[in-house]
């Protein structure tokens, strides 16, 4: 996959472009535009697609993001689910500030994936206010993806 940010229990970690600090923005202000701890810049909006790195720290992003969440459920041997990757990287990046695009990689996490059912991947889920308002699966581009998040 292109770039990524990391996430733990308490938000996303953004890093500064001017000085290169991490800063960790609370799930809850994902969708405002922080400043770097450090040197004040304007930290960007996320843009990239956020790994989960666990249970716990996804349930507290669902939970308390203020946008809606559009989750990637992969894993790193699936042929199609490594061609999703660019289009999906491709999409967080053009609805930054509209939406976050969540990667959860099934092999890491079967909890969360067998909570949302999901029984075959590349598997996407639309979360609203901590519901699930749609799902799809299967290779979708960029531009799908967008039309079926702003439709659903």
């Amino acid at each position: 996959m292109s770039q990524s940010y990391a996430s733990d229990e308490k938000g996303v970690v953004l890093t500064c472009p001017e000085c290169q600090t991490a800063n960790r923005i609370a799930y809850a202000r994902l969708d405002q535009q922080g400043r770097c701890g450090s040197c004040k810049a304007q930290l960007p909006l996320v843009s990239w697609p956020v790994e989960v790195s666990s249970a716990q720290g996804f349930g507290t992003m669902v939970s308390q993001c203020p946008l809606p969440l559009v989750i990637d459920f992969w894993a790193p041997w699936c042929g199609p689910c490594q061609m999703m990757a660019p289009e999906f990287a491709k999409a967080a990046t053009q609805a930054a500030g509209e939406a976050i695009f969540v990667k959860v990689n099934t092999d890491e996490q079967p909890e969360i994936a067998s909570r949302f059912r999901i029984q075959g991947i590349p598997a996407f889920v639309l979360m609203r206010k901590g519901e699930v308002s749609a799902q799809t699966s299967g290779f979708q581009p960029a531009a799908a993806l967008l039309a079926w998040l702003r439709r659903a």
